[in-house]
């Protein structure tokens, strides 16, 4: 049977970084955070609607239940490890027939999931200024990010919480934002870095690369391991993340789901 349940702990959760999301949750509950366990196998997962659903499933026991539930809730996105997560979505398949009163869609890209563990370079500024943003700078970074096709924050409220909550650096030129990247979430031993994103006239200029180094220092100092994902077909990411350092630990997969009931 899966459950609600008031908390989870860290110790719920395996592994420190393809759980990142989970523990950071554990520790850090969002205002719509809401955390589960099927009681038979203490299978533990957590749903936040700004990061998606992820769950901890060692045994890798039958998935009907995880899949049902999925359904039932009408959960719209899925991230983390690629072998778990994408056999949840096979099962969800394979529990609703063509011709069944509920039907599900899906889109999903299959990520690399690498992690740093070197020594972070002291960046070049080059003259240029580079600020950790607060809560004031959420406006004007919303619509920095508006920008992007692919990057494009969720609402300034979901903005504001990772200014205030996790970490967002921007670098300035002549008084406007040229790069910009942040912490998705943080547990107490890995930061997950995502948002890396430079409008196209300012690509190939380092620019990221020093936001980059600017994060990932900050997060060493807290003790914790920056880590991040990037779509497989995505050239220019891989090719950044691996100059700086980033060594590839596993796959994962970001599955966006729509449900419908069939039509009569």
């Amino acid at each position: 049977m899966i459950e609600p349940v008031a908390q989870l702990q860290t110790k719920n959760f395996s592994n420190p970084y393809h759980d990142v999301m989970g523990r950071s949750l554990v520790t850090r509950p969002r205002e719509n955070t809401r955390f589960f366990l099927e009681s038979e196998h203490q299978v533990p997962a957590v749903y936040d609607p700004d990061l998606g659903f992820s769950y901890d499933n060692r045994p890798q026991h039958d998935l009907k239940k995880w899949a049902q539930w999925l359904c039932d809730e009408r959960i719209p996105l899925l991230a983390g490890e690629l072998q778990s997560h994408y056999r949840l979505l096979q099962t969800m398949g394979e529990i609703l027939p063509t011709d069944g009163s509920l039907q599900a869609f899906c889109r999903y890209e299959f990520q690399d999931f690498c992690v740093f563990t070197g020594e972070v370079p002291s960046p070049v500024l080059k003259g240029l200024r580079i600020k950790q943003a607060t809560s004031a700078d959420t406006d004007k970074l919303f619509a920095f990010y508006e920008k992007s096709e692919t990057m494009k924050a969720k609402s300034k409220k979901s903005l504001r919480y990772t200014i205030e909550n996790n970490k967002l650096f921007y670098l300035q030129k002549t008084g406007k934002i040229v790069s910009s990247v942040l912490t998705h979430c943080e547990s107490p031993e890995a930061a997950l870095i995502g948002g890396v994103y430079t409008p196209e006239k300012y690509r190939g200029k380092g620019y990221a690369r020093i936001c980059m180094e600017v994060l990932m220092d900050a997060i060493q100092k807290e003790g914790k391991t920056p880590c991040l994902f990037y779509e497989k077909n995505n050239t220019s990411a891989k090719q950044l993340y691996q100059k700086l350092g980033f060594q590839p630990y596993g796959d994962w997969v970001v599955i966006e789901m729509t449900y419908e009931e069939a039509k009569n």
